[in-house]
C-alpha cells in the first residue's frame, strides 16, 4: 500500500448534497444538488468523526453503518442517487446529513474564527432516519442529538426521512452549534425571547446557506423566470424573495413551504406571540429584507443584469456577507437575556470592528430594514457599551488575561464602575462561562484578535427577601444577570454588553413575561414548523 500524504489543517474534501430538498429540480430536470468542500478528517464507519456522529437505521430498525470514507482522511462522495431511490439510499442520507452538518459548522467557524463545542461533552449525533412523526424532528441537549423523523409523501413508495431537506439539517444543526455557545439562552430561565431568537437564528443560518450558493441561486431565479415569463431586465425583489427564502421549499402539498418569511409582512404584534417561530417573524424579515434591498441596488446598476449568472452571484455575495456579519454578531451578545435589540446591536458592534468603512452601506440598510419592524439601537457611537465607566483599572497581565479565569475575575472586580455598571452583588458568586481569543480577516486582509469574556450571577432569594429588594413576588425568585466583555490586542476593554443583577425594573419586567415562557416550546426546535405555515402533507 502506497504511504498516505500527512493530514493537514485546511484540508476540504467534496461532498454533494440536495442543494434544497428532494423535490427541486432545476429548468432541464435534474435534481437541484450542490457540491459542498468540508474539512477533511479521519472519518471511520458511522460515520463516526471527531465531533459528528451519523446514526442510520435499516429497514428492521437496527443501526447500519455506512462507510464515507475508507478509515482514511476525508470523506468520499460517491453522487447522488435517481430521485425515487432517495428516501431508502441509506448511504445518501449518512452523506446528506453529515455533509451539510459539517459545512453547517465550519461556516460559523470560520466566521467566529475558533472551534466551536457543543452543549454537552462528545460529539453531536445525527439520526438520518429515525422512524418518528416529521412533527418531531428536533434537537436534544440531554444526549446532544437530532433526530430526523419519517413525513408521508404520495410521491415516494415509502415515508421521506426530512433528512433530505438541506435546510433542515442546517436549522437543526444550528441550534446545536447555537446551544453550545450560548447555554443559558434557551435553559430553564430563558424568557420567551430567547427561545424566538434561537429559533430566528436558525432559520437564518439555514436560509442565508442556502443561499450563498452561487450555482442554487442562479438554478431557481432560471426557475423563477421560465414560470412567470419575466426577463432579466424585470426582474424584482418579489420575484427574487418568492422562491429564494422558502424553508423547507416543496415539503407540502401543492408546492408548500414549511415557512415563507417574505411572502408578506410580520404581523403587528410578533413581538408578543408566544409560538417561537412566528415570535421571530420580524428579525427574520428585517435580515432577509436587508438581503433583498442590498441586491436590488446592486442590480441597479450598469451592466449587472447581464446574464442570470451575474444576478445571482452578485445576490449570494451580499448573502454570504449578511451570514457572516449575522454570525460575528454572536460574538458581541450578552450570556442571558438577549434581546432583538441586543441582536442588532451586536451585528453592528462587531460589523464596525471588522469593516469600518461601510462603503456599500450594509449597515445602514440593515439598521433601516430593522427598524421597520421596530428594533433599533443606539447610535454608532454609543454601540460599545463603555459609556459610563470612564477610566477602568488594569492591574492584569495580558498573557494571563487571554486564558486565565481568576485574572478576569480580578479585573471585574477591581473596577467598582464595571461592578455597578452590571450591578452585581459584591458577596454573590461571580461566574466565569468563557475566555478565548478570537481572530478573523477583515476585507482588507488585516488580522483582528480580541479576547471575549462573559460572565453570569445567579441570586437566589426567598419571597421576603425579594420584596425587599422591591420585587412583586409570592414565593422564591432566581436573578440572573452578567455580562461580555471584549479586550483588544492590547488587552483594554473595547466592547461591553450588560445585563444589570439588581436591576429591579427590568429582573421585575422578567418575571411578568415568565408566563409567555412557559407557553412557548420549551425545548427549542421541538416544533419544527409552526401550525399556520402547514398545508395538508401528501398523503399515500
Amino acid at each position: 500500500m502506497a504511504a498516505l500524504l500527512p493530514h493537514r489543517a485546511g484540508d476540504l474534501s467534496p461532498l454533494e448534497v440536495l442543494a434544497q430538498g428532494p423535490h427541486s429540480f432545476t429548468t432541464d430536470g435534474r435534481l437541484m444538488t450542490q457540491l459542498l468542500r468540508v474539512p477533511s478528517e479521519r472519518l471511520v464507519s458511522g460515520p463516526l468523526g471527531a465531533r459528528l456522529e451519523v446514526v442510520v437505521l435499516d429497514s428492521s430498525g437496527r443501526r447500519e453503518n455506512q462507510v464515507l470514507g475508507d478509515g482514511d482522511w476525508g470523506a468520499r462522495d460517491l453522487g447522488i442517487p435517481n430521485p425515487e431511490d432517495l428516501p431508502r439510499d441509506r448511504r445518501f442520507l449518512a452523506q446528506q446529513a453529515y455533509g451539510v452538518a459539517a459545512d453547517t459548522l465550519e461556516s460559523v467557524e470560520r466566521a467566529l474564527g475558533r472551534r466551536m463545542g457543543w452543549a454537552s461533552a462528545g460529539r453531536l449525533r445525527l439520526y438520518a432516519n429515525d422512524p418518528i412523526d416529521y412533527r418531531n424532528t428536533g434537537y436534544t441537549r440531554s444526549d446532544c442529538s437530532i433526530r430526523f423523523g419519517l413525513i408521508e409523501d404520495s410521491r415516494h413508495a415509502e415515508k421521506l426521512p426530512l433528512v433530505l431537506y438541506r435546510d433542515l439539517v442546517a436549522h437543526e444543526v444550528a441550534h446545536a452549534v447555537i446551544d453550545g455557545y450560548r447555554p443559558r439562552w434557551a435553559d430553564a430561565l430563558a424568557g420567551a425571547d430567547q427561545l424566538a431568537l434561537h429559533e430566528a437564528l436558525a432559520d437564518l443560518l439555514a436560509m442565508l446557506g442556502v443561499f450563498t450558493a452561487v450555482p442554487v441561486v442562479e438554478g431557481i431565479i432560471a426557475g423563477q423566470l421560465k414560470a412567470s415569463g419575466a426577463t432579466l431586465e424585470s426582474i424584482d425583489s418579489t420575484l427574487l424573495a418568492s422562491g429564494l427564502f422558502r424553508f423547507a421549499d416543496n415539503l407540502f402539498s401543492r408546492g408548500g413551504a414549511g415557512r415563507s418569511p417574505m411572502s408578506g409582512s410580520p404581523p403587528a404584534d410578533w413581538r408578543s406571540d408566544t409560538e417561537p417561530h412566528r415570535r421571530a417573524a420580524g428579525a427574520v424579515h428585517a435580515v432577509l429584507g436587508t438581503v433583498l434591498r442590498l441586491w436590488r441596488a446592486e442590480l441597479g446598476r450598469p451592466g449587472r443584469r447581464a446574464s442570470v449568472y451575474q444576478v445571482a452571484a452578485a445576490g449570494s455575495r451580499i448573502g454570504e456577507r449578511l451570514l457572516n456579519m449575522l454570525l460575528r454578531g454572536l460574538a458581541y451578545m450578552p450570556p442571558v437575556d438577549v434581546l432583538w435589540e441586543d441582536l442588532l446591536r451586536g451585528i453592528l458592534a462587531a460589523d464596525a470592528v471588522v469593516v469600518p468603512r461601510d462603503e456599500h452601506n450594509y449597515r445602514g440598510t440593515l439598521r433601516a430594514c430593522f427598524a421597520e419592524v421596530g428594533i433599533v439601537a443606539g447610535a454608532d457611537g454609543t454601540l460599545d457599551g463603555l459609556f459610563g465607566l470612564g477610566e477602568l483599572n488594569y492591574p492584569v497581565r495580558l498573557s494571563a488575561l487571554v486564558s486565565d479565569s481568576d485574572e478576569v475575575l480580578r479585573f471585574i472586580w477591581d473596577n467598582p464602575r464595571l461592578m455597578d455598571a452590571a450591578k452585581l452583588d459584591p458577596a454573590g458568586r461571580i461566574v466565569l462561562d468563557r475566555v478565548r481569543p478570537s481572530q478573523r480577516i477583515s476585507p482588507d486582509g488585516f488580522a483582528v484578535s480580541e479576547i471575549e469574556v462573559s460572565f453570569v450571577q445567579e441570586l437566589r432569594l426567598d419571597a421576603a427577601a425579594a420584596r425587599k429588594r422591591g420585587l412583586r413576588s409570592r414565593s422564591a425568585v432566581v436573578l440572573r444577570g452578567g455580562g461580555l466583555l471584549r479586550f483588544d490586542e492590547g488587552g483594554r476593554l473595547a466592547f461591553s454588553a450588560l445585563k444589570p443583577v439588581l436591576d429591579v425594573q427590568r429582573q421585575q419586567e422578567l418575571l411578568d413575561g415568565a408566563a409567555d415562557a412557559r407557553l412557548a416550546a420549551r425545548r427549542i426546535g421541538a416544533s419544527l414548523f409552526h401550525p399556520a405555515a402547514e398545508t395538508q402533507p401528501h398523503g399515500r
